[in-house]
């Protein structure tokens, strides 16, 4: 099963391109690729950049394999994650097709830059690129593929 990991976070840059580089710096932390990110500037604290990207896991993987894999991702961006229990659901319209959500944030990562991040596990599989993702703040990130 494919799944991806939708991250909402904060950085205390300046201006995209700043996020671009600090994000690109996850990338490589981690070792798994982006594929779509969208920038919005936060109405509650404007010191901060929202960002909202989508990694995938590069490997073909069972459920339980990948919470392992995105337990030792997000231990790669600090410690002391509020992480929730794994949902596992059938999905309403292909009733053969199993669905996992998995999520948990960290509000102060040792990530230099970055300020507050969100990460949700889901399967590759219901969506394709290009959906509508809320974050904490109730915005919409229209996630876009990079080229």
């Amino acid at each position: 099963m494919k799944f991806r990991i939708i991250w909402n976070a904060f950085f205390a840059v300046k201006n995209e391109e700043k996020a671009i580089r600090l994000i690109k710096q996850i990338e490589v932390k981690t070792g798994h690729p982006v594929v779509s990110m969208k920038f919005e500037r936060s109405k509650k604290e404007p010191a901060l950049l929202g960002a909202a990207f989508v990694s995938k896991l590069k490997d073909d993987v069972t459920m339980e394999e990948a919470v392992f894999q995105t337990l030792q991702i997000v231990n790669m961006l600090g410690t002391a994650w509020t992480v929730y229990s794994p949902i596992i659901t059938n999905n309403a319209e292909q009733p053969d097709e199993v669905l996992l959500s998995f999520e948990g944030f960290h509000r102060d990562p040792s990530f230099t830059g970055l300020s507050w991040i969100y990460f949700s596990l889901e399967t590759d599989t219901m969506h394709e690129y290009g959906w509508e993702q809320t974050n904490s703040y109730g915005t919409y990130f229209v996630n876009q593929i990079i080229e």
